[in-house]
This record gives structure tokens, C-alpha cells and sequence, in this order.
């Protein structure tokens, strides 16, 4: 792998403490990868929910590596759809939350598809730990509120401005690592 192609990949370790059906995560990764892969980033996704989870599923962190948990509810009961846990611009931000029992109540009222939610959720989420930071966009994935009836695709994807900056910390972050490795 060149050093461009490692610096634009994120690996996301999916614990899911919910229990979503194992087809209906497959499709809500599926959705998150595609919004990632729209920024110019590869998710490599590795499921730590599954009984046949990987062993790597049990070891601390690597460089490049998040955790994206699907749980229950929020501590503020079914209005909060996710949360980042951002450590700031130099900080580690690795952890990422979807709240499954609100999504699926979103779901449920405005007829929308669970997975496809979730999905895109995880991706929002995933996005503030990528960019460093809590603050939202005026307008597309990165926006503070949703209107799920919305069907165009820009709606859905971060902005040029968000993927810039994604793609710009990946590659300092790998940089910095690769500096790091060859100087112990």
C-alpha cells in the first residue's frame, strides 16, 4: 500500500451492544463506507460483534484505527441519534456512538430505512472524530439536523470543505507516525 492510499484509510472496529440484525449493520456499514469513500477516504471495517470477531478485535488501538459503537440509548433519552467523544485539533479522537433504540424510533415516524439511518449517522459521527472536531456544517452530512425525507445525494455527503480537511489530517496523521517509526 503506497503511502497516499494508507494516509486516506481509516479502520473502524464496529462493537455493536445493540444487537442490530448482522444484514441490516452489513447495509449500515455499507452506507457509512460509501459517505467516506465520496470524501476520498477507504473505511476498512472490521466487525467486532460477530462470535467470529478477529482477535485484533481485543487489542488496544493501532494508529488509524476508531471504534464506532452501536448502542442502546443516549444519556439524554431517544433525541440524540449519536455522539463523538473529540480530544481537539492534536488530540487522539477514537470513539464514536450511534444510539440504535433512537434511530430506530426516527425511523419508525418518518418511514425511513433503519439501516440507511444508521448508516448514515455512523458516518456523521465518524466525521467528527475525522475532522477533530464537534462543530457542524451549514449544509450537507456534517449538518446538526436532519430532515430524513430528503433525497439528494449532496444532503448525504460531506462538503468539499469537510473532505478536504478529512483527507488532510489522514495524510499529517500517517506522516507523523511514519516519522515516528523511523526514528524510535
Amino acid at each position: 500500500m503506497s503511502l497516499l492510499a494508507a494516509a486516506l484509510a481509516v479502520t473502524i472496529r464496529v462493537y455493536d451492544l445493540y444487537g442490530l440484525p448482522a444484514d441490516t449493520r452489513q447495509e449500515a456499514l455499507a452506507v457509512t463506507t460509501e459517505a467516506l469513500a465520496h470524501a476520498g477516504v477507504e473505511a476498512i471495517i472490521v466487525d467486532c460483534s460477530a462470535k467470529t470477531a478477529v482477535a485484533a478485535c481485543t487489542l488496544g488501538l493501532g494508529d488509524g484505527e476508531v471504534v464506532l459503537r452501536i448502542h442502546r440509548l443516549p444519556k439524554d433519552g431517544a433525541h440524540t441519534l449519536g455522539d463523538a467523544m473529540v480530544r481537539g485539533e492534536n488530540g487522539p479522537s477514537t470513539i464514536a456512538t450511534v444510539y440504535a433504540t433512537a434511530i430506530a424510533e426516527r425511523a419508525r415516524r418518518s418511514g425511513g430505512n433503519l439501516a440507511t439511518i444508521v448508516g448514515r449517522v455512523a458516518a456523521h459521527e465518524l466525521g467528527h472524530l475525522l475532522l477533530g472536531s464537534n462543530v457542524h456544517a451549514s449544509h450537507g452530512l456534517m449538518r446538526p439536523t436532519w430532515d430524513l425525507q430528503r433525497v439528494d445525494r449532496g444532503d448525504w455527503d460531506f462538503t468539499d470543505e469537510d473532505a478536504a480537511t478529512i483527507r488532510s489530517r489522514l495524510q499529517r496523521r500517517t506522516a507523523a507516525t511514519l516519522v515516528a517509526r523511523a526514528n524510535p
